[in-house]
């Protein structure tokens, strides 16, 4: 994330016995005991001169400073401690506190943050916490507790030097598992390979497979950051306890400072050169493109040169099957018909496409919440850029809302592999069809079974009605069935779904005891991201 777009927010000194931990290596410890005592007792006379003037219900959110430029990179020292010999498959290993005590010791419990006059010898908690500007998790030391009005955050000094307040539940264990998967600086998706260096050397050791081959590079802590996503499906056992908190020292008075929100990601030894390595783009083109093959051409070449992969459509990343019964007749898929195909080894996949349309590749990435792209991400700038977001196309024209409608999707996608092996399960995108039940009543809904023979000798429009069930599915659905006719379908069963989808109303019209929609009330809902009245093409 660039220094420039960054929002500010109030912020906090830095600890001058922090500082100094890190400036003068190690000192005597009684020495260090005599110095702390020395801060409390100058820390609980000034709070008491500010009391009547400080504020702890400052809104901490409120917009950052503009950072300053040129904050050069360090490298924190960390304590010699040999690493333990336990297979690396368990191994893990927490960082020690940047107010190291001197000689070689072993991690000790960490305890009580109740109290605010902590041992000397007792290690500060290190924490992967939160950073709201961009939605991931980054290393740093637990500097003090904030309570305030019953809940309690505490300041967090990032590895980076910047700062930020966080809640307990938006923090975890400074551990790393191998296997974990990690963002490093250049934007690569790696996972943790070797961590039995961190303490001892401050490094540890992460492999980045950019689908050629596969780069194992040395990094720090502060050079990473963990995938929100990530982090809520994988580090549920570095949940933190308070009362296991060690805090550096008590509270302090805000003050502002200009620090910037991000890691200076530098460039790695062995980065991949391949910018979109492991990337996948589904292509589709709007009616309208006058000249369809040179912008088709246009795009794979340039997907091509970034090393990007090409997917002729969505069956070729998601197993899209369903089961036929009643001689071929009928037709049902459920959400279990639908997942991240074993083998496929993308990390993220868009759409690119000239324009907005209403191609089932467009509304099928609309429905999973994946960013429908402008091929010109690719083609118009003269140097890549990894940021998508402005390149983002509309979800296309209402015409109940009579505008046209921005998409709606998670803006830190395709940072991790997670949201392609669970993506039903996408929260950002509009499951507006959560837990409903619907019949698709017409031939041209049922796909051909694989077994027939010349299936693939259909019109464009007979396929892009097959995509409908799928496109339901995506929406949320719990179930959704095909049938040729209501003859397949038993009236006690037919008024156990919610909506019974058809081509044209005029030929259900005996279909009085439930709701009828149209394919064109699907794409409506799905384009405004709202459910709209099934009749509003008649009103």
């Amino acid at each position: 994330m660039s220094a420039a777009s960054k929002a500010a927010k109030r912020k906090r000194p830095p600890s001058s016995s922090t500082e100094s931990s890190e400036d003068h290596g190690s000192v005597e410890l009684s020495t260090f005991v005599k110095e702390e005592e020395e801060e409390t007792e100058r820390e609980e006379q000034g709070e008491e001169e500010a009391s009547s003037t400080h504020d702890y219900d400052i809104d901490v959110d409120s917009p950052p400073l503009a950072p300053k430029a040129g904050v050069p990179h360090k490298r924190r020292r960390v304590e010699e401690i040999k690493p333990s010999s336990v297979s690396k498959r368990s191994t893990f290993v927490q960082r020690s506190s940047a107010t190291p005590a001197p000689g070689t010791r072993s991690i000790k419990r960490l305890r009580s943050g109740a109290s605010t006059n902590r041992a000397a010898s007792e290690p500060a908690t290190r924490v992967f916490a939160l950073w709201k500007q961009d939605g991931h998790y980054y290393s740093g030391i637990v500097h003090s507790a904030l309570p305030r009005r019953g809940s309690t955050k505490y300041l967090v000094k990032f590895d980076d030097g910047t700062e930020d307040e966080v809640e307990l539940k938006n923090m975890r264990r400074s551990e790393l598992y191998v296997g974990d998967s990690v963002i490093v600086s250049n934007g690569a998706r790696g996972k943790v390979s070797d961590v039995r260096e961190l303490e001892s050397r401050g490094i540890f050791l992460v492999k980045v497979d950019d689908g050629e081959k596969t780069v194992a590079s040395e990094v720090e802590l502060a050079d990473i950051r963990i995938a929100n996503r990530v982090l809520q499906n994988q580090w549920k056992d570095r949940i933190l306890d308070p009362e296991a908190i060690v805090t550096v020292i008590k509270p302090r008075l805000l003050t502002d400072t200009a620090t910037p929100s991000h890691h200076s990601l530098a460039s790695l030894p062995g980065r991949p050169q391949r910018e979109l390595a492991k990337t996948g783009f589904v292509v589709t083109l709007s009616p309208k493109n006058s000249n369809p093959e040179q912008t088709k051409e246009s795009m794979i070449k340039a997907i091509e040169h970034y090393g990007g992969q090409l997917i002729d459509d969505w069956s070729g990343v998601f197993t899209m099957d369903g089961r036929h019964s009643q001689s071929n007749k009928r037709w049902t898929v459920t959400p279990d018909d639908f997942h991240f195909k074993e083998g496929v080894t993308l990390d993220r996949v868009f759409l690119l496409a000239d324009d907005a349309n209403q191609k089932p590749k467009f509304l099928i990435a609309l429905a999973l919440g994946i960013p429908c792209l402008s091929f010109e991400w690719l083609t118009k700038a003269s140097k890549f850029s990894e940021d998508w977001q402005p390149f983002l196309l509309s979800a296309g024209y209402s015409d109940v809302l009579s505008a046209r409608v921005s998409q709606l999707v998670d803006l830190d996608w395709g940072n991790c592999s997670e949201y392609l092996q669970d993506i039903l399960s996408n929260r950002v995108a509009p499951k507006l069809f959560s837990d409903k039940k619907f019949l698709c009543v017409g031939a041209d809904f049922i796909p051909p079974h694989r077994g027939r023979k010349n299936a693939s000798n259909i019109g464009r429009v007979r396929e892009a009605t097959r995509a409908v069930p799928w496109i339901i599915l995506c929406m949320g659905a719990s179930k959704v069935d095909a049938v040729t006719d209501t003859k397949q379908v038993s009236s006690k069963e037919l008024r156990t779904f919610d909506y019974v989808i058809v081509k044209d109303t005029a030929d259900v019209e005996d279909l009085r005891a439930v709701t009828v929609a149209t394919v064109t009330w699907i794409k409506e809902c799905l384009i405004s991201s709202r459910i709209v009245p099934t009749n509003w093409t008649q009103s």
